[in-house]
């Protein structure tokens, strides 16, 4: 006999000495009595999870969170706190669930969203062919293992290998395919590893090019490999299983190890045929180049120096036209000042006769004999000559 607390937030089950159980949900003080009080398990779930409740009939339920419930034994068996499915924007999930009439119902999911599967749903479980972790160009069956479907481009490598030519030659095919699941509904319908028929059908295509072919022929065809056109029954098989092709990338190819390394040889001596011929493409150019631009400086100075005698007998010319403009100018100048003093000389002689004139008339006038006064302005005549002559230094020396 004593007593227990169940507190506030609790819950606890009282089982009596025959078995028989109570739920107690605190808070409350109980007396127990030949009585045993057992504390339940609380389990919660956030907003990311969901409860996964089986019941002690066999019955399970799901409750999304975020809640929370206590592992009740009389009435449950076990709670199971589970993670809910967040999906984005490009993926999708298949869940199928169990109907009263025990049929199946199927239906698509498409993010983004979080998603609580009801108790009666399942998710499909995805089992593809996958890349070898080791090396990206082999595919392992059921190596890829998901329940989301992505909804965007995906890509993959692949080699076709042991592909023989019509010369017997053996090669293998490196390839990398683009693709899109457009329709899911066909594809569930009808394959269980769509990768494995894409790779079936392509290596088929790839056989059918390549048998048609000698060696040589592949080598200066090999970029077909590259065009969706030389794969029609991968284009088809992908059509029919729901898939569309974007686009398919040779990355080359592979042959033994002897051929290869002939094929290296020859390579290499194409590459250095080629190069020499840029080599000598370029020298040819280069020389080209020298001598055009050789003929644009000579055909320059040469202008230069027309330019120059031009500019030369131009500046002669000038000077020319000048000097003669500059003779004309003095000779002009000469001519007007000869005749301004001409006519000077002939104006003062004008006024001079104007006034000896008006001076006789006024003598005249005054009664003076004009021819006397005109006879004595004349200079007088010489009436007698005297020689002076120097005398001799002898002739003094010898008269002392």
């Amino acid at each position: 006999m004593k007593f227990k607390t169940v507190l506030e937030g609790e819950q606890a089950v009282i089982y009596n000495y025959l078995g028989e159980g109570k739920l107690v949900i605190g808070p409350q003080r109980v007396f127990l009595f030949r009585e045993t009080l057992k504390k339940l398990v609380r389990y919660t779930a956030s907003q990311y999870e969901y409860l996964s409740i089986r019941d002690i009939d066999g019955i399970v339920t799901h409750k999304p969170g975020p809640c929370d419930i206590f592992l009740n034994p009389i009435k449950h068996e076990s709670i199971t706190v589970m993670n809910a499915i967040k999906l984005d924007a490009n993926h999708m999930i298949v869940v199928y669930k169990r109907l009263k009439d025990s049929s199946v119902q199927r239906r698509i999911i498409q993010g983004p969203c979080v998603f609580v599967p009801e108790a009666e749903e399942w998710l499909h479980d995805f089992k593809w062919h996958g890349s070898d972790p080791d090396n990206k160009a082999r595919m392992i069956p059921g190596q890829d293992k998901f329940q989301q479907l992505a909804a965007i481009p995906e890509q993959f490598y692949y080699n076709v290998k042991e592909v023989r030519t019509n010369d017997d030659t053996m090669i293998t095919v490196k390839l990398m395919l683009f693709y899109q699941l457009k329709d899911i509904h066909k594809m569930l319908d009808t394959t269980h590893d769509p990768i494995a028929d894409l790779i079936n059908a392509m290596c088929a295509d790839v056989i059918s090019f390549v048998g048609k072919l000698s060696f040589v022929q592949f080598l200066s065809e090999s970029e077909k490999l590259s065009h969706l056109t030389s794969y029609p029954q991968l284009d088809q098989w992908a059509s029919r299983i729901g898939f569309q092709l974007q686009k398919i990338v040779f990355r080359g190819y592979h042959s033994s190890d002897q051929l290869q390394a002939m094929q290296n040889s020859a390579i290499e001596s194409r590459t250095q045929l080629r190069l020499n011929t840029e080599i000598e493409g370029q020298k040819q150019l280069l020389a080209d180049l020298r001598f055009s631009k050789e003929q644009e400086r000579a055909k320059l100075r040469q202008e230069m120096e027309l330019n120059k005698q031009a500019h030369v007998q131009r500046v002669e010319d000038m000077k020319q036209t000048h000097q003669l403009r500059l003779q004309t100018l003095q000779h002009e100048q000469s001519l007007a000042v000869r005749e301004f003093m001409t006519v000077t000389r002939l104006e003062v002689k004008i006024a001079e006769d104007k006034h000896a004139i008006e001076h006789l008339t006024g003598l005249k006038d005054l009664n003076v004999d004009l021819t006397s006064y005109l006879a004595s302005l004349q200079p007088a005549r010489v009436s007698q000559e005297l020689q002076v002559v120097k005398p001799s230094p002898h002739l003094v020396q010898t008269s002392c």
